[in-house]
């Protein structure tokens, strides 16, 4: 040992003398021969602390984390394994609107959905087809708009122009005010005659760029809003009430008939027994306010785009939705095949139409980044998440059995522009629903826990995969210990997802599961980092080119402000009333207003009869009518009808006596609906009598002072001009000017008491 250092140590015992040793004037070989000395010397050995708390505490929280992720994934498998074959379910009489939103789509894809929605197994005549066409857009690959697509495959009158009419839209500004056209009929497809509606979302004729396209939420919102306001009777737009006249006066259902909504996408096919398996779930159990089924693809090979999303597409429903649905919180259901209802069916509490909902999820003032993706990314599940914040005693289902087609996208680009929407629309709705108190379950045990933990899995995604290779290259890579609990639950992941379509002898998806499991760093790491990285770009993508629009940047203008008062509101009753004051349009044996007839405890649904004040419905003998029309006579004999021909439709300037058979408004009754026979006397909705008194106003003034008929001498002059008459062609203004002529007086003040005799009369022959 060299005499400096030793001088060193017996100077400065008991301190720190590494600056010291390495100051002292030594060459470095002998300066470094000494500390090699020292170290043989002295040193024991280094403290390991692999296995000390601070080391192993990320390691342990990744074990818990990854337990409890692998135990959800084991519940959602026991979740999934409802066994049992497919029975037929049971026929119902419902009444349902069918709701088809439509932007761009091709004349196939429309018409594989109208068909498929036509061809339901499902009394037609208890189903509405309501096509809404969000713009006058030419899409991309056809020769003609949207509108026009849809008119033509439903087979209306191709010079039928209805007029405009105003609505309340989602918009900026000015673009609050809207216009659309209302166009009705029937659609016949494979020996099925189904009513439509459709409504086209023009614009305001100053709209250059899309006009009157305002997005699918808006979309949604009018058949919504519509519903919202016949369930409260309250003031209507112009376009609500033209659809209420269509749907009633025209179709001849009552719109207050309606209870479920079913909504499906423009691109999407629904198998023929879905409907009454979705409202078999319904009906089952008046807790449920939303039910959904399977969605399959049906374009699964036509690129290896659709091939990776086959599997993913089988397992989110039979694995995620199965075991959400144990719950009863599903909380995402799609747009493209869900059913929604809309009212409880005993006490008729609003549900989906209920002012809350209406009210959220028509908020135009997006001005933060987290509604900007609840509103404009993900629309479809937002709906969902406000239907369990405002209902969380109710249920969201999934319905195995029930299953539909749909197209995805089959290019990169526009699967790129899908699932960023997808994945930011799921963090922010989960993210709303980690905050809901009343979700199902409890603590660890609750459907909340489980959409946080959905929540942080959604999230950390990239970082799992890279994880996942991380561990490959250690043992690849540098040769380390294969780490066995890591593989041990990817095998479980993995293998229980295996078992759900094994079980279910779903061969084929073994090679779907393959294409899944390669494109596993598309899913779960290049799409979730693009998707965070534009969070903040609200554009749609290139899910639909627009003809005309590829490459071009729109400019947003001032749209100058929104006046409520330029859409002007009438209630029904008001709108009602002033149609039924143009009696020269109507035949008397077509349509009355509800507080001048009887209710005939027409059997819609059993409950339909009870709900709402305005429930009449055409009687079906009319014996009082001379001669059936052919349309009548061809039901009754089982034939199908020559008139009216497919796709006869009805728009705003359609005369009100116009309608299907020879008395147009006539309800379809005359369409084989056959109705009860009542079983009490004729009375109306409150169980009174019709009153036989006149106006207070008309008093006895004309009853012979005058020289005048008496009220007894015109009751019966009407009966005998109505049992001569043919009561579809004969109107109450005929029926007024053959009394004038009769007592050669001019009858006009006693308008009323005429009405009511003429009320009286066919209510004696009916």
């Amino acid at each position: 040992m060299h005499s400096s250092i030793v001088s060193l140590f017996t100077s400065n015992a008991g301190s720190d003398i590494t600056k010291k040793l390495d100051a002292l004037n030594l060459d470095s070989d002998i300066l470094a021969r000494q500390k090699t000395c020292l170290r043989n010397l002295f040193v024991v050995g280094k403290e390991d602390h692999r296995n000390a708390p601070k080391c192993l505490f990320a390691t342990y929280i990744l074990l818990a984390l990854s337990i409890i992720m692998v135990s959800i994934i084991g519940f959602k498998f026991l979740a999934a394994l409802s066994f049992g074959s497919m029975r037929a379910p049971e026929d119902h009489d419902k009444f349902v609107i069918c709701q088809i939103p439509c932007y761009t789509e091709g004349e196939e894809s429309m018409r594989k959905t109208l068909d498929s929605i036509a061809k339901l197994k499902y009394d037609d005549k208890r189903k509405l087809i309501f096509v809404i066409c969000d713009g006058n857009i030419v899409g991309s690959g056809n020769d003609r708009p949207t509108p026009r697509i849809v008119l033509d495959i439903l087979g209306a009158d191709a010079n039928m122009d209805p007029e405009p009419l105003s609505f309340l839209s989602l918009g900026e500004g000015a673009k609050q005010h809207n216009m659309g056209k209302v166009y009705s009929g029937l659609y016949e497809c494979a020996g099925h005659v189904v009513p439509y509606i459709v409504v086209v979302k023009v614009g305001k004729p100053t709209e250059r760029s899309r006009p009157g396209n305002r997005g699918k939420r808006d979309t949604q919102m009018v058949l919504m809003r519509f519903l919202n306001k016949v369930h409260f009777d309250s003031p209507m737009n112009p376009l609500e009430l033209e659809i209420y006249h269509q749907i009633k006066n025209v179709i001849g259902v009552n719109p207050t008939f309606y209870e479920y909504l079913f909504m499906v996408d423009a691109d999407t096919v629904v198998d023929t027994l879905s409907l009454n398996r979705l409202i078999s779930a319904m009906v089952h159990d008046k807790k449920v306010l939303g039910v959904c089924g399977e969605t399959s693809l049906a374009n699964s090979k036509q690129s290896i785009i659709t091939m990776m999303q086959v599997y993913e597409y089988y397992i989110s429903h039979h694995l995620a939705k199965a075991f959400e649905s144990l719950f009863g919180s599903v909380t995402c259901l799609p747009g493209c095949f869900t059913m929604y209802r809309l009212r409880t069916p005993d006490t008729h509490k609003p549900l989906f139409v209920s002012n809350a909902v209406i009210d959220d999820y028509s908020e135009n003032r997006v001005d933060t980044l987290h509604m900007k993706n609840l509103l404009h990314l993900g629309e479809d599940r937002y709906l969902t998440t406000l239907l369990l914040k405002h209902f969380p005693m109710y249920k969201t289902q999934f319905v195995r059995d029930a299953k539909a087609f749909t197209v995805a996208p089959d290019e990169w680009k526009v699967l790129l522009s899908q699932r960023r929407r997808w994945i930011n629309s799921t963090i922010h709705n989960l993210g709303e629903l980690v905050f809901l108190d009343r979700l199902c379950g409890f603590c660890c045990f609750s459907m909340r826990f489980v959409v946080f933990i959905d929540l942080i899995s959604t999230i950390i995604q990239p970082v799992t995969v890279a994880y996942i290779v991380y561990l490959l290259v250690l043992v690849i890579g540098e040769g380390q210990a294969v780490p066995t609990w890591s593989i041990i639950m990817l095998a479980a992941v993995y293998g229980l997802q295996a078992l759900v379509f094994l079980f279910r002898r779903k061969w084929d998806m073994i090679g779907w599961m393959v294409f899944y499991l390669l494109a596993t760093p598309v899913f779960s790491f290049l799409l979730p980092l693009y998707s965070f990285w534009k969070m903040d770009d609200f554009s749609w993508g290139a899910t639909r080119i627009v003809l005309g629009e590829a490459g071009k940047k729109m400019i947003v203008h001032d749209e100058g402000k929104f006046d409520p008062r330029a859409i002007p509101l009438k209630s029904w009753s008001e709108y009602e009333n002033e149609l039924w004051d143009k009696e020269s349009n109507h035949s008397i044996g077509s349509w009355v207003p509800p507080s001048k007839q009887k209710n005939e405890g027409y059997a819609e649904s059993r409950t339909a009869s009870l709900y709402g004040r305005e429930t009449y419905y055409d009687p079906q003998p009319r014996s009082y009518s001379p001669a059936p029309s052919q349309y009548q006579m061809q039901m009754q004999m089982g034939m199908q009808p020559m008139h009216p021909p497919p796709g006869y439709q009805s728009g705003r300037n359609t005369p009100v006596g116009g309608g299907y058979t020879s008395s147009p408004l006539r309800p379809m009754s005359e369409m084989g609906l056959q109705q009860p026979t009542p079983s009490r006397p004729v009375t109306n909705y409150l169980d009174m009598p019709i009153p036989s008194t006149r106006s207070p106003d008309d008093g006895d003034f004309f009853g012979g002072s005058l020289g005048g008929p008496s009220d007894a001498e015109l009751e019966k002059a009407v009966q005998e001009i109505l049992q001569g008459a043919d009561l579809n062609t004969i109107t109450k203004k005929n029926v007024r000017q053959r009394l004038e002529g009769t007592f050669g007086v001019d009858l006009t003040a006693r308008k009323a008491i005429i009405n009511n005799a003429i009320d009286r009369a066919i209510l004696s022959q009916s």
